[in-house]
């Protein structure tokens, strides 16, 4: 697979910093354009602890507009942030004593690319997306059930199919509603206090998927609701959520998914390329988590999914709708829709946003056959990728790793298209 993420470099820095204090500033790292995250990179004495506030202005200036809610060392860029450098203070607490902040400004403005972090994704042009959930292989049984079904997944037989099918990525459901998921957390282990395997198997099948996806250059993204299974008491109490419906989340709960989040996002780093977040539902959950009077919040959420892999893309799912996007911090739309009709402009949605669309070939999300007959859905992607947009298609899979046979051959005939497309464009 081509390296699509070059080091990340050093922004040139003026700093200041007290003689006394225990921190120093030594960069802002990273590429300063729009929809990527950087970092600033600072060295602190052991005891000392230490506060993040951001900032924006004009260099020639000292008129900075402050950045609410994000205290954290890295920051991703938003498109509004275009034109303007960067300041980053670091505050140092020893001893019950303040000191002067430490000080880091970007030597040139951020800039407005579109969004580089979604070229492979434009690239890539279609993939597919599995629902492997502990509730769709077996409705009965607990931990050793469901240990069995992840152990029993081939990697090699679904990563061949995938290849033989065309797509570019593969979109892949950590876990949903019922608390059970196919790879290893710690974090989630220690907030819920279960033992490894009970309701985490106790393979990390994403890791053996990556494996074999990558001999394939196929892309690997995870799926997962943006808040904690709501269908599985026991966890909903641990994680003090509500039981049975999505709702806000409150500072406790958010920062236990956060560090749940971070865990996978951490372990998976480069090879881990994006997020769907699903359940941010507008009248009260998006709002709350964009509410960045709030010490967790829509950044800091970011923050976790991004560990790791700073050009990693995501997107915060508003639900069934038109195509748009829900947050700022969205890299792409959403895109969930029960049909195959909308038809995007262009390639982006809005700046630094990119257009996709996620839909079931099967009668409803996860199940086998077609509700699609193939001419209408390959004229369909054929106008998509004309403008540049991204399809994802959910498929049906069992647990062996076998596709349903008759989305494998749709997926064909869409793979053929975007051949097609290409070509044209290399044409040109």
């Amino acid at each position: 697979m081509k390296n699509l993420y070059p080091c990340l470099f050093i922004v040139v820095i003026i700093f200041y910093s007290c003689r006394q204090s225990p921190v120093t500033v030594t960069g802002i790292e990273g590429n300063l354009y729009a929809k990527n995250t950087v970092k600033v990179t600072y060295k602190a004495a052991a005891d000392a602890s230490v506060n993040f506030a951001w900032f924006i202005g004009d260099y020639s200036t000292e008129n900075w507009t402050e950045l609410p809610g994000i205290h954290t060392p890295g920051i991703t860029l938003l498109t509004d942030y275009a034109g303007k450098y960067l300041k980053c203070e670091v505050t140092a607490h020893k001893e019950g004593k303040v000191f002067p902040p430490a000080i880091a400004i970007s030597e040139t403005p951020v800039t407005d690319q579109g969004n580089p972090n979604t070229d492979w994704f434009k690239d890539a042009g279609f993939g597919l997306m599995v629902h492997f959930l502990k509730a769709a292989y077996t409705a009965t049984g607990k931990s050793k059930e469901w240990n069995t079904i992840v152990d029993s997944f081939d990697v090699e037989t679904f990563a061949r199919q995938c290849k033989e099918t065309g797509v570019g990525y593969v979109l892949w459901a950590l876990g949903q509603n019922d608390g059970y998921y196919n790879a290893p957390n710690e974090a989630y282990d220690r907030i819920t206090g279960v033992n490894p395997g009970d309701l985490c198997s106790t393979r990390d099948l994403p890791a053996d998927l990556i494996k074999a996806l990558k001999r394939y250059n196929i892309y690997f993204m995870f799926y997962l609701p943006g808040n904690p299974p709501i269908y599985n008491e026991a966890v909903a109490e641990k994680f003090q959520y509500t039981y049975g419906k999505d709702s806000p989340t409150s500072q406790y709960t958010q920062a236990c998914w956060e560090s749940v989040i971070e865990e996978w996002s951490l372990r998976y780093g480069k090879d881990l390329y994006g997020w769907w977040f699903d359940g941010m539902y507008r009248g009260g959950i998006i709002e709350t988590r964009s509410d960045m009077s709030l010490k967790h919040n829509i950044h800091t959420h970011t923050q976790a999914a991004k560990a790791g892999n700073p050009q990693r893309i995501i997107t915060y799912n508003y639900g069934v709708d038109k195509i748009q996007s829900n947050s700022p911090y969205d890299d792409y739309t959403a895109g969930e829709e029960n049909q195959a009709t909308q038809i995007p402009e262009g390639r982006w949605f809005s700046s630094g946003i990119q257009w996709f669309h996620f839909t079931y070939l099967g009668k409803q999300w996860g199940t086998r056959g077609t509700k699609t007959p193939t001419e209408e859905l390959t004229a369909w992607a054929e106008k998509v990728f004309e403008k540049e947009g991204v399809l994802c298609f959910d498929v049906h899979v069992d647990e062996k790793g076998e596709i349903d046979p008759l989305q494998v051959e749709q997926l064909k005939a869409v793979a053929l298209i975007l051949k097609k497309i290409k070509a044209n464009i290399d044409h040109e």
